[in-house]
C-alpha cells in the first residue's frame, strides 16, 4: 500500500509543481490583471476569487503537502514509526479537503445562480436557472457522497493501520 500511495504522491507532486509553474507567470502577467481589473468578477463566488487570486500559494502548499505524503511513505517502507502517525495526520486532512472543495463547489454554483437571478427574469433567465439548479443538486451530492465514501476509507485506513499486527510489523 506504501509503494502505490508514495507513486500517487510523486504523480501528484508533479502535477502540482506543474501547475505552479503555470501559475506563477499567470499570476503576475499584465494581461491577466488587466482582464481581472476590468472585467465584472462578481459572478464568482468568494471562495472562487479567493482562489484565483492565490494559485500559486495554492498549488504551492499542495505539492508540499504531496511531497510530505512522499516523506511519511518513504518512512512507512523504512518501517519508522513516526511516518506511520505523519501518514495518518495526512489521511485525516485529505478526508477535511475533501469536504471543503464540495463546499466550495456548492457555494459557486449558487452564488452563480444568485448572480442570475439578479440579472434579468426572461423565461429563458428562469430556465438557466433552474437547470443550475438541478446540476448544483446532482455535482454537490456526488461530490459531498464521494467525500464521505473517501472519509469512510481513509478512517478505515487509519484504524487498520493503528491495529496491534501494522504497529509490530512497523516496530521489526
Amino acid at each position: 500500500m506504501a509503494k502505490s500511495v508514495l507513486l500517487v504522491c510523486v504523480a501528484s507532486a508533479v502535477g502540482w509543481a506543474i501547475a505552479a509553474l503555470v501559475a506563477g507567470p499567470l499570476s503576475i502577467g499584465a494581461f491577466l490583471q488587466e482582464q481581472v481589473e476590468t472585467r465584472d468578477v462578481a459572478w464568482l463566488s468568494p471562495p472562487l476569487q479567493w482562489l484565483t487570486t492565490h494559485a500559486l500559494g495554492i498549488c504551492i502548499a499542495m505539492l508540499l503537502t504531496c511531497l510530505v505524503g512522499v516523506v511519511a511513505c518513504v518512512g512507512m517502507l523504512r518501517r519508522e514509526q513516526w511516518a506511520l502517525w505523519l501518514f495518518i495526520v495526512l489521511l485525516v486532512v485529505t478526508a477535511l479537503m475533501n469536504f471543503a472543495a464540495a463546499w466550495a463547489v456548492d457555494d459557486a454554483i449558487a452564488h452563480f445562480s444568485q448572480y442570475l437571478t439578479r440579472h434579468g427574469d426572461t423565461p429563458d433567465m428562469r430556465q438557466l436557472r433552474h437547470d443550475l439548479l438541478l446540476q448544483r443538486i446532482v455535482l454537490s451530492g456526488m461530490l459531498v457522497l464521494t467525500a464521505v465514501a473517501f472519509a469512510g476509507l481513509h478512517g478505515w485506513l487509519a484504524a487498520r493501520l493503528l491495529r496491534a499486527d501494522v504497529r509490530a510489523w512497523m516496530r521489526r
